[in-house]
């Protein structure tokens, strides 16, 4: 009520003021520096004494630069500064104690105020969410087996793309999240990480051997592409199945039925981004641009088994057969890696995921691999920067957390307390005399379940004269492995079982 009439475009105005200023101070902090310093001359702030603010340039750059970080958090499709409506509420849940669900929901905002276009597919929130999930797993997985989910990182020579990693990370990304700095990231999220570089001249054999001293890693990362002497298939042939957190394996070990492979970060990234918005695949024309062995041709293979109408297309399709290709299309997935390489006026309102992008040096800035506007063409998009970029290191640390709980969690390992523990869940067994004891036991599982919002799958054994088996599952589906939740659960349901309360430990 209180933004009517001119009061939302002049709070509209005020806000991209602000974040365009933030976006040149996130650009170029040592300019935002000397400029502060300027502006507290003019006010006199430079004579105030502050027992709190050092006035030394290192410490303002330091201020600055972590202000940034936290402006970057608010980064949203396409534009800095979006309130994320679920993060809102969970702050007027903590602030709003007491009030229902309905009096807390949207409370305070004006979902209109400051909101990028519908059309934008934003990896941000989504990214978020997932880096979340994936601390929270390792955080688990060091509480009960005393050590961090480890990731061993191998990279051959310098890859061209990652010259401009520094920068990326400096205009896009703070260290808990970028791509460009593992081990940081790792650090930050409760994983272990080494980043190993061996020269470009480092022969198969040396390579192999540098593998071969990773075992007891969870993850292993050989980092694409790796110079032309070296013989790939060798060396992604001797990573193993168990350890292949990049998915160079995914397409092979799915074909043969194999459900629990990795899946490779950016097409996982790709396909996570899909069903966010409810973009529907199946039965779809969809268009691939691009076949590389870690992007183009693992994001066909995902689109063929969600039911789509897959073409791709390559370097080799001629320039007049791809403008015909892309304008016939319903989703567009570009993985090309090469600006302006298609023409934006050649879509027909087809969805488009940009994942290929370029780091132009003279624009300072990310580009497509389409020139022209998107918008104008387009049904829905995902930006660039901000559409599939932000989630591949979640999606990286979630593979290596996955592969850590498999490794420990092999079919048939039981823990001391009698839970067995399997990829995706812990099971274990009760015995009763009869059924009516079995039967009160459930139903005091299912009163703690309702209480812990955490349900369990129950099934029944009838034995005749030898009694009755009460068979417990728990997992959490949306994590697709086992997390705290499942763990406290199971404890949970051992106090109110059994006569002495029993710790949980492998």
């Amino acid at each position: 009520e209180c933004l009517q009439d001119d009061r939302q475009a002049i709070i509209e105005a005020f806000c991209e003021a602000t974040c365009d200023g933030w976006e040149h101070v996130i650009r170029n902090p040592n300019e935002a520096v000397e400029m502060a310093k300027e502006a507290q001359k003019i006010l006199g702030l430079d004579d105030e004494s502050n027992d709190h603010w050092h006035s030394s340039d290192d410490f303002m750059l330091e201020m600055t630069e972590k202000c940034g970080d936290c402006v970057k958090g608010t980064f949203g499709r396409d534009r800095y500064g979006v309130i994320n409506k679920k993060r809102w509420d969970e702050a007027n849940g903590w602030l709003l104690q007491g009030k229902s669900e309905g009096e807390i929901d949207g409370f305070g905002l004006d979902a209109a105020v400051w909101q990028p276009s519908q059309q934008l597919l934003s990896g941000n929130n989504l990214a978020r969410s997932i880096l979340s999930k994936a601390k929270s797993s390792a955080e688990c997985f060091q509480k009960l087996h005393g050590r961090k989910p480890s990731l061993a990182v191998v990279t051959v020579g310098d890859l061209e793309r990652y010259k401009q990693g520094d920068r990326r990370r400096e205009i896009y990304s703070t260290a808990s999240e970028s791509w460009f700095n593992k081990t940081a990231a790792g650090e930050a999220n409760g994983f272990v990480v080494k980043e190993i570089r061996l020269n470009s001249s480092a022969t198969t054999d040396e390579l192999l051997s540098q593998i071969y001293t990773l075992r007891d890693f969870d993850g292993i990362q050989v980092m694409w592409p790796m110079p032309d002497h070296i013989d790939t298939a060798r060396v992604y042939s001797a990573i193993n199945f168990q350890q292949d957190v990049d998915g160079i394996h995914y397409i092979g070990q799915t074909e043969i039925g194999n459900e629990n492979a990795y899946p490779p970060v950016t097409p996982a990234a790709t396909v996570a981004l899909l069903d966010e918005f409810d973009v529907e695949v199946k039965g779809k024309r969809v268009l691939v641009i691009g076949r590389s062995p870690i992007v183009g041709s693992p994001i066909a293979h995902m689109m063929r088994e969600m039911g789509a109408a897959v073409t791709v297309a390559h370097n080799q399709v001629p320039l007049e057969t791809l403008k015909e290709i892309v304008g016939e299309a319903e989703v567009i997935i570009s993985c090309a890696g090469m600006p302006g390489a298609i023409k934006a006026e050649w879509i027909n309102g087809a969805v488009v995921v940009n994942v290929g992008t370029t780091f132009d040096e003279v624009k300072d800035s990310l580009v497509s691999d389409f020139d022209g506007d998107i918008e104008k063409n387009a049904s829905r998009f995902s930006p660039v920067p901000g559409g599939i970029g932000p989630l591949s290191l979640p999606i990286l640390l979630n593979n290596v957390a996955k592969a850590a709980w498999d490794g420990m969690g092999t079919a048939g390992s039981v823990l001391s307390n009698g839970w067995e523990l399997e990829t995706a869940k812990l099971r274990k067994k009760y015995h009763f005399d009869s059924y009516k004891e079995a039967l009160d036991a459930a139903k005091k599982v299912d009163k703690l379940s309702t209480v812990m919002d955490h349900h369990a799958n129950m099934q029944f054994t009838h034995k005749c004269v030898d009694g009755v088996d009460l068979e417990l599952e728990f997992f959490t589906f949306e994590a697709k492995q086992i997390t705290q939740k499942d763990y406290d659960a199971a404890q949970a349901v051992d106090m109110i079982l059994s006569a002495n309360q029993v710790k949980m430990s492998r």
